[in-house]
């Protein structure tokens, strides 16, 4: 074994487990649900810089000269360690999730409803993360063969898709009105980068871009074409409802005002009846 792997993980058991205590005596207090807030934040950018790292040395013509490389595995073990920790925070949570949920329900195999789906989704995204993670020392590497190493790696795609949607739709301080109109687009903007930067990989492999230049240029658009896309998106979507709400506060002035007519109807006719009335006792007091 790798003797950094080996320290590591003598220092890291001990403060799993001092971690797992020290949430075990907050669980039922307002610390536990601050405490698993911010680190699924944490983790999630951290998992985001991991992705955006690789696909960036993936893009550049001279790999050597990608300094910022060296960060990537400091930075993959670093998102899986807080991802965990995340984990153990909304397991041990007796404030707020964990007072409904099963711990079977946090295994990532529940899809009862649409927020255990969510829920599901973030610890599948951890053991995405924990295949690759396994996988990508040297020695695994030689074992498997680079080939299928490779096709394992793509498994990190699938974990920050499975994280976005667990955070965007499931993460608390993104829903709030507080903070969340500023996290929520940076959480699609982040989504935007790496799925920009996926499709020039992707084009650059069938040999579509001449240098790092063009490269470069291809990265750009398509991060403002998809930018651009969601705003239309959303232009679109916002411009529909408003129609909507503007159509059936139409339907709503128009039922009113046949009500008033009716109304308004039933008032005439009975003050037609009452002066046929009126006539009908006038002539019969003259007769």
């Amino acid at each position: 074994m790798n003797k950094k792997i080996l320290y590591s993980a003598l220092l890291g058991i001990p403060f799993m487990i001092a971690f797992i205590i020290l949430s075990n005596s907050i669980k039922t207090t307002e610390y536990i649900w601050l405490q698993t807030r911010v680190f699924g934040l944490i983790a999630f950018f951290a998992l985001f810089l991991t992705v955006v790292i690789g696909e960036l040395r993936l893009l550049s013509k001279i790999k050597a000269n990608f300094v910022l490389f060296k960060y990537h595995v400091p930075i993959a073990i670093f998102s899986t360690v807080i991802v965990l920790m995340h984990f153990i925070s909304a397991v041990f949570d007796k404030f707020k999730w964990g007072k409904t949920l099963a711990f079977t329900q946090f295994l990532g195999f529940s899809f009862s409803d649409k927020w255990v789906v969510l829920l599901s989704l973030g610890t599948l995204a951890f053991y995405f993360m924990l295949i690759v993670g396994i996988t990508s020392s040297k020695g695994m590497i030689q074992r498997i063969g680079y080939k299928k190493w490779k096709l394992i790696h793509y498994f990190s795609y699938v974990a920050f898709l499975f994280a976005y949607i667990h955070s965007i739709n499931l993460g608390t301080d993104i829903k709030s009105v507080e903070v969340g109109f500023i996290l929520k687009p940076i959480f699609i903007i982040m989504f935007i980068f790496v799925l920009a930067l996926l499709i020039t990989r992707i084009l650059n492999a069938y040999k579509l871009f001449s240098d790092q230049i063009e490269i470069n240029i291809a990265a750009v658009f398509f991060i403002l074409l998809l930018l651009g896309s969601v705003f239309i998106i959303k232009a679109y979507v916002e411009g529909t409802e408003k129609l909507t709400e503007l159509s059936n506060s139409v339907t709503a002035t128009n039922t009113d005002i046949n009500s008033i007519q009716i109304e308004n109807q039933n008032l005439l006719d009975q003050g037609l009846l009452l002066n046929q009335q009126i006539g009908l006792l006038l002539t019969s007091a003259t007769r």
